[in-house]
């Protein structure tokens, strides 16, 4: 089996979202570090212009968006589930909270904390990368009702946590779990936010248990290595996997794009199409074929 090849940056909070799930299955990955704002030069050829991250490579194989990423860990990795006990919807399903509504409440905390020591390129490379203007002064005057917002939905956490049980839905881990982590993990370097955290004593006491699940057995890796090995596996066999049609047909063109963030539209020839999955087949001269994998969920297919 092909190594997991996880692209990176250490303060990604998606990024800590994905790696601490690494630790709890005990995964072997190697970490290629990349850019936090572009250009990005050597991420691009594997994701065909999908610019967030992070992103997941498995020879040639590349998974952008951490929903399909953690599927394929699930799959590569069942034990210990993220899933026990039929957990399913519920994970998925809170993590469109997590990752959008909670997210941004964390985002607006440390931009509006931190945002006047942030480099001018680095925020016009979020605002791009948003759609949208990131008002650092907004940011900064809204704090007390950002922080008024992160309190409350702590609140729910810790009433989830009221009956002494280790984790939100009882005595093992699931992404329910995950899904909440790295937001507080994220929030928690502004000095204010962590002191909001440590109001709920229940919440700190999780904190610690999903922390020492550590983050798996690392190795680093260049992305020039990263790039050759994504060129020198062939995948022109793969053959995907086509159950829902939806006016589409295999080895049609198609775009694959992000529906909230990111918008930038990846072209390719349609491979697998799912439920929960889209795969393009994508060429360029510096890979040749990659498989290129998103979620259906939170992107648009044309």
């Amino acid at each position: 089996m092909s190594d997991i090849i996880f692209h990176h940056y250490d303060p990604s909070p998606f990024g800590e979202k994905i790696r601490s799930i690494f630790g709890f299955k005990g995964a072997e990955w190697k970490s290629v570090q990349i850019p936090r704002m572009m250009p990005k030069p050597d991420i691009m050829p594997l994701t065909g212009g999908y610019r967030k991250t992070p992103v997941m490579q498995v020879g040639a194989h590349i998974y952008c968006d951490t929903q399909i990423i953690i599927r394929e860990i699930e799959a590569r990795l069942p034990t210990p589930s993220l899933f026990p006990n039929g957990s399913d919807y519920l994970g998925w399903g809170t993590s469109f909270f997590t990752d959008k509504a909670l997210f941004g409440i964390c985002v607006a905390i440390v931009f509006g904390s931190f945002g006047d020591q942030m480099p001018d390129e680095f925020i016009k490379d979020r605002a791009e990368l948003s759609g949208g203007n990131i008002n650092i002064e907004k940011m900064k005057a809204g704090l007390p009702y950002s922080f008024q917002q992160f309190s409350s939905m702590l609140d729910w956490a810790e009433q989830g946590l009221e009956d002494g049980r280790s984790y939100f839905l009882g005595d093992v881990a699931s992404l329910v779990d995950f899904n909440m982590y790295y937001c507080l993990w994220f929030a928690g370097r502004v000095p204010e936010a962590k002191a909001v955290i440590a109001k709920f004593p229940k919440l700190n006491a999780w904190m610690g248990r999903i922390a020492a699940f550590g983050h798996g057995s690392q190795s680093d890796m260049t992305s020039k290595e990263a790039l050759e090995i994504a060129n020198s596996e062939d995948v022109s066999d793969y053959t995907g996997e086509i159950v829902s049609v939806e006016g589409h047909s295999k080895g049609g063109q198609v775009t694959v794009t992000p529906n909230d963030s990111g918008r930038i539209p990846v072209t390719g020839t349609l491979i697998t199409l799912t439920s929960q999955e889209v795969a393009i087949r994508h060429t360029n001269d510096i890979v040749g074929d990659v498989i290129i994998h998103f979620p259906r969920a939170g992107f648009i297919l044309s």
